[in-house]
């Protein structure tokens, strides 16, 4: 609450009149008692008096008294009602249109709806239509035709030409659309969350069994390295509450992995990825079934998948022992996919040396030139003082570097500020050093990812990107980097001329690659990660890294290609659009996407995928299906003439279907699963929507009190001016 004051008039005269209306007043009340006036009247009239001086000083001050009140805002939704003709047809309750009306008009979820949400009323079959709810009684399903995509967009328009801006949508639909548009892109387009409310289907019988619509994974992979499965579960129509499965892989009979999943409630189909790790070469022919959940004598789907050995040699040098070449080492015998080799610094000039026991390159000592340089891929550079190297040897390692495509990583140390000796090694690094860079910056350090390193190959496979990395208790400073360099990981509070400080950040040099890390603690990854199984933050950053940095000569076994249809079923002659996603732990070289879709009587019809500007992993294609039946998309990853990865995937396609088709749950359970929406069902209390997200903020109201605009203060002052008037005319002491 807060008070105002408007003078009437200007400040010195304002106190003039009141200091001569007080004496007014107090005169009033001395002659009163010289008088001899009964002292009970004296009271009434002098606090009567004193009572119209002060509402007199209020009037010449004229306050205002603001106060400020908040109120709930509620969310904005549209409710979109399909009035085509399929809605006329028969359901378990009248007709379709008048179940779900009768559903939004009275019951406990159409009044939870209204208590949650500002919701705009549309009707659509081409178009949208605004109406009100008064006219919902009175919807006639006389649509030809039902368009789901266009009818969002118009709706969306009216809306926001109120206005208004609604982040939530409810489709109320029989899911039979005919447009061309996939709803589900026009509602990412628009920021947009779809939930959707479907009639009841005329004949309910029990859920179908779960059943295993297909399987994706690398054609090839690599020995000992992580391969990921993407199995696709279909249950037909949304299941009405979740419904546990079991999966299971076998290879040649024997189990090799179980997973449990769980197909949530309103949703038909559910994707699961699963991580495996082929122990042998050879061609493996992986089976997968559901041993819960799953249809009676279904066949198991088989998997084909080539795993073969590529291996890559690392040379690690360090000066001392130091507690981030520990985990590494560790790091190294963990991972079968790298044989490496470590020379540490006794003093004297004595070196001891560790090794993987397979490593095909044996170093009788340090290396001397380039012919010791050569067996190796990636170059690891802890806190080295290079400038005591051999004579030539610097410049060896650069060479090898930008012209034959190997990989340095250079982990900075106390010694860090030697490397501008060198000015070949200085050169090649994404940032450039001062003469303080072997200072550190004592922590803890809060550091965070820069926007582009999350989809970078070094950090996409984190569990969780959004988490905050742990801090660091050192950094050592460099001045900025390089042009063309990528910055990973910066420091979050402490900046210098041209930024915050530099944490990891990498850059193409020539064929090869350089990654730098301004720290020697990054350990503390792994003994403060918070997840108490699997990998941890320190080890899947290092995997990542370290393939991400192999030449790009091995690229077997480290790229896959997914494919997803924006359909599992369409009609024919519809169009339909797959997405091609390429996953990689490394840059890869200039690639095109080629694609065919092979028809049910086994013609192959060309793809044409184009990249997505935005993101370059994304391909897109958008083609039409013209026969009925199971249609078969496959896909391959191309650089240089060679394929570097394959990817398959499958449409069921239907004979177009009128307008007396049955519901189609399944279309409007993808809809809502691909927008984070719901399926509601009015009998069920947890399927309706909640806001979450799109809550807005409370409005805050202010409400002004103006007792002189509203005459309050010359009405109180005419009532106190009055009753004074009056006693003094009732006891004869009005003078004549």
């Amino acid at each position: 609450m807060s008070i105002q004051l408007n003078l009437l008039l200007p400040d010195w005269v304002t106190w003039l009149l009141t200091a001569a209306l007080f004496g007014a007043v107090v005169y009033g009340i001395v002659t009163m008692v010289q008088k001899q006036v009964a002292r009970n009247w004296i009271y009434a009239l002098g606090g009567l008096r004193i009572a119209a001086f002060l509402t007199f000083v209020l009037i010449l001050l004229q306050p205002a008294i603001t106060t400020s009140v908040e109120e709930p805002q509620q969310p904005e939704q549209i409710v979109l009602i399909d009035t085509s003709q399929s809605m006329g047809l028969a359901s378990s309750k009248g007709t379709r249109l008048q179940e779900v009306v009768d559903a939004l008009q009275s019951g406990e979820m159409a009044a939870t709806l209204k208590s949650r949400y500002r919701i705009h009323w549309h009707a659509f079959d081409e178009r949208a239509r605004p109406i009100e709810e008064r006219d919902l009684a009175g919807l006639k399903p006389i649509g030809t035709t039902t368009q789901d995509a266009d009818s969002i967009v118009t709706a969306i328009r009216h809306a926001r030409a109120q206005g208004k801006q609604p982040q939530r949508m409810l489709l109320v639909s029989d899911g039979l659309d005919r447009g061309d548009t996939d709803p589900v892109e026009i509602a990412r387009e628009f920021g947009l969350t779809v939930d959707v409310l479907a009639p009841s289907v005329r004949k309910p019988d029990d859920s179908p069994p779960v059943a295993i619509a297909e399987v994706q994974s690398a054609r090839r992979v690599l020995l000992g390295s992580d391969t990921t499965f993407r199995v696709s579960l279909d249950g037909r129509r949304p299941v009405p509450r979740d419904r546990s499965v079991q999966l299971r892989i076998a290879d040649g009979g024997k189990t090799i992995l179980k997973k449990s999943a769980v197909l949530k409630a309103g949703r038909a189909e559910a994707k699961i990825e699963l991580t495996y790790r082929p122990p042998s070469i050879g061609a493996k022919q992986y089976e997968f079934s559901l041993s819960a959940g799953a249809a009676a004598g279904a066949k198991p789907y088989p998997v084909s998948v080539q795993v073969v050995d590529r291996k890559f040699e690392v040379l690690v040098l360090e000066d001392r022992w130091r507690w981030e070449y520990k985990f590494l080492h560790r790091l190294f015998e963990d991972d079968p996919s790298f044989r490496f080799s470590a020379l540490l610094n006794r003093g004297g000039g004595a070196f001891v040396q560790f090794g993987s026991p397979d490593r095909r390159v044996n170093l009788i000592g340090f290396p001397q030139g380039r012919a010791d340089l050569e067996g190796f891929d990636v170059f690891v550079l802890g806190d080295v003082n290079a400038s005591k190297w051999p004579r030539g040897l610097a410049n060896h390692l650069a060479r090898l570097v930008a012209d034959e495509g190997r990989s340095l990583v250079v982990i900075a140390g106390p010694g860090l500020a030697n490397l501008r000796e060198l000015p070949e090694l200085h050169a090649i690094l994404p940032v450039e050093l001062t003469g303080e860079s072997g200072t550190p910056i004592d922590g803890p350090i809060e550091v965070r990812l820069r926007a582009d390193a999350v989809n970078s190959p070094f950090f996409f496979q984190l569990r969780n990107p959004d988490e905050k990395p742990t801090p660091l208790d050192q950094i050592y400073p460099t001045l900025r980097k390089r042009p063309g360099a990528t910055v990973l990981l910066e420091a979050a509070k402490h900046r210098n001329p041209y930024g915050n400080v530099i944490v990891l950040a990498e850059q193409t040099v020539g064929r090869g690659r350089v990654l730098f890390v301004a720290t020697d603690t990054l350990w503390k990854w792994h003994t403060l990660a918070s997840t108490n199984d699997g990998p941890t933050p320190y080890s899947i950053f290092w995997q990542q890294a370290f393939r991400a940095m192999t030449p790009v000569r091995s690229n077997v076994g480290l790229v896959s290609l997914w494919l997803t249809p924006n359909r599992s079923r369409v009609d024919v002659g519809r169009p339909i659009v797959v997405q091609a996603e390429v996953e990689s732990t490394r840059t890869l070289p200039p690639t095109t996407m080629q694609g065919f879709l092979t028809t049910p009587n086994d013609k192959r019809v060309p793809i044409v995928f184009s990249a997505d500007v935005s993101n370059p992993r994304l391909y897109r294609a958008e083609f039409v299906c013209a026969h009925a039946g199971l249609n078969h998309i496959s896909a391959s990853l191309v650089a240089e003439g060679k394929a570097l990865a394959e990817g398959a995937s499958a449409v069921q396609v239907h004979e177009p279907r009128g307008e007396d088709g049955d519901v189609d749950l399944v279309n409007l359970a993808r809809i809502a699963q691909a927008t984070g929406g719901r399926v509601l069902d009015p009998a069920v209390p947890e399927t309706w929507p909640t806001p979450g997200a799109e809550v807005l903020p409370p409005i805050e109201r202010l409400h002004v009190i103006d007792p002189w605009g509203n005459f309050t203060l010359l009405l109180l002052l005419c009532v106190f001016l009055g009753i004074d008037w009056f006693i003094r005319l009732f006891n004869g002491l009005v003078s004549g």
